[in-house]
């Protein structure tokens, strides 16, 4: 009897707890399911501190040829060479899993280097693509100049895509349930392609539109399954099917 009793107990407590929406019944099965090294707030800090040492030993005051060797010295690869023109350089590196954009403002008159930014790499040519998966993938420096394209580049793009972010991060409102999510970024137009973390307290997508991605981190109240916040943010380490459908839109 007492058997009988506990078990009654044990189904009603189960009955009582709060239903949460998971990701995947809110988001198709075709959906990519991503995994931590692909979420950009897992993955942010060892890279910012990483760009943060490359940035150091760029020193200013040095022609485009230093650049070259310094960063081959340290142990990055050249993937694509984005702009090469006589006041402006750009570079595509990548270093094991980090790839980083090198924006090197050049004096006109001395050809040397006036201001050095280390910064994302969020559109990368297919060579950096390449060399994030293969450690053992080279590009001629020749190939890489005569293969990027300016479509590629951050600074030309960013202005557009913060823009976009921001409009995005307006529409999402905090204070909506799980569920709310996946609907209201389909209504926007945004194809979901990965869901990287479904916990009670956490989900994050991966979003494409067109040719731009983004990373949308939701943190939840545990004991409503309701958004306390709301981040859209880059999307630096792509899960497989968000690469696929950024692919599809490239031409």
């Amino acid at each position: 009897m007492e058997l009988r009793y506990l078990c009654m107990a044990i189904l009603a407590g189960n009955l009582a707890l709060p239903a949460y929406a998971s990701a995947a019944d809110t988001v198709s099965e075709d959906v990519g399911r991503g995994t931590i090294p692909y979420s950009d707030r897992d993955q942010m800090k060892r890279w910012t501190d990483e760009k943060g040492r490359l940035e150091k030993s760029l020193r200013v005051g040095e022609g485009k040829d230093y650049y070259r060797q310094e960063l081959n010295k340290l142990g990055y690869r050249i993937t694509a060479v984005n702009r090469n023109e006589r006041d402006y350089l750009e570079y595509e590196v990548v270093k094991g899993p980090n790839t980083y954009e090198v924006q090197i403002d050049l004096n006109t008159s001395t050809g040397t280097a006036k201001k050095i930014d280390v910064t994302t790499n969020m559109w990368k040519a297919e060579a950096t693509e390449k060399a994030l998966q293969d450690a053992k993938y080279n590009v001629d420096y020749s190939d890489a100049t005569a293969a990027a394209s300016p479509r590629y580049s951050d600074r030309d793009r960013m202005k557009t895509w913060t823009n976009e972010k921001e409009r995005l991060e307006k529409s999402l409102k905090a204070q909506q349930a799980k569920s709310y999510y996946p609907q209201a970024l389909k209504d926007l137009g945004y194809q979901i392609t990965a869901v990287n973390n479904d916990e009670p307290d956490y989900v994050e997508y991966e979003i494409v539109k067109g040719q731009d991605s983004y990373e949308v981190q939701i943190d939840l109240d545990k004991d409503t399954g309701t958004a306390k916040k709301v981040d859209v943010t880059t999307n630096l380490w792509q899960a497989d099917a968000t690469d696929k459908a950024v692919d599809r839109r490239k031409n």
